[in-house]
């Protein structure tokens, strides 16, 4: 009976972490980017504590799954992984959307950039993945900024740009229309929730086929003298 007793507690415990450590990790990357955002927190912490320290708890976390067989806690780490870069970057979206300006600047020149990666997967295929963005040259009133990535072309060379942006330039300026805190932070809570209910589900189930069956009793067997 303490050896079945044993087995569901354990089987609790890790139900217990699977469905804290999405969460967990969401909220390290959202606490560490509103810490640089609305404090004194330099970039190198905002790299090491919002985004290095989550994505390697949550790696630990799947290998840790894995290696027991417990394949639905080992795959909530990817949307708790999605969710958690999400609220890390939505941190400065919703900064933008308090205290932001709305400038118009005039576009002076537009640079597109392609980059190409090549990786090998286990199979030793080789997957090749293109990437575009365009870099614009601004000029903007005092205090604006000098220059805007985007995955986009936002406007033609001379045109008129509307760019928001952060009068203590702690967070990246964006173009008017692209600043989306709110909405990414819901779908950063949804991939956060979908990984909790996996790891619910995964951590069920990993005590239940796992518990450990109560041990028979000896029967007594009657002699006679």
């Amino acid at each position: 009976m303490a050896g079945r007793q044993g087995g569901w507690a354990r089987g609790l415990w890790r139900t217990a972490v699977a469905v804290a450590v999405p969460p967990l990790t969401a909220g390290l990357a959202f606490g560490v980017a509103w810490a640089s955002a609305y404090g004194s927190l330099n970039g190198w912490w905002f790299f090491l504590g919002g985004l290095l320290l989550p994505l390697v708890l949550l790696g630990w976390h799947a290998v840790v799954a894995a290696r027991r067989r417990a394949s639905l806690i080992s795959l909530s780490a990817v949307p708790a992984g999605f969710g958690a870069l999400l609220a890390l970057v939505s941190v400065g979206h919703l900064t933008l959307e308090d205290r932001g300006v709305e400038i118009s600047c005039v576009v002076l020149k537009v640079t597109e950039r392609t980059e190409t990666d090549s990786s090998m997967d286990s199979q030793g295929h080789w997957t090749t993945t293109t990437r575009t963005s365009y870099g614009h040259r601004l000029d903007c009133p005092a205090g604006g900024p000098e220059h805007l990535s985007a995955p986009v072309r936002l406007a033609e060379e001379g045109a008129l740009l509307a760019v928001v942006h952060d009068p203590q330039g702690k967070v990246s300026p964006r173009a008017a229309g692209h600043v989306q805190g709110r909405g990414m932070r819901t779908v950063a809570g949804v991939l956060v929730g979908a990984a909790v209910l996996l790891g619910l589900a995964g951590g069920i189930r990993e005590a239940y086929e796992k518990r450990r069956p109560r041990p028979r009793r000896p029967t007594r067997r009657s002699t006679r003298r």
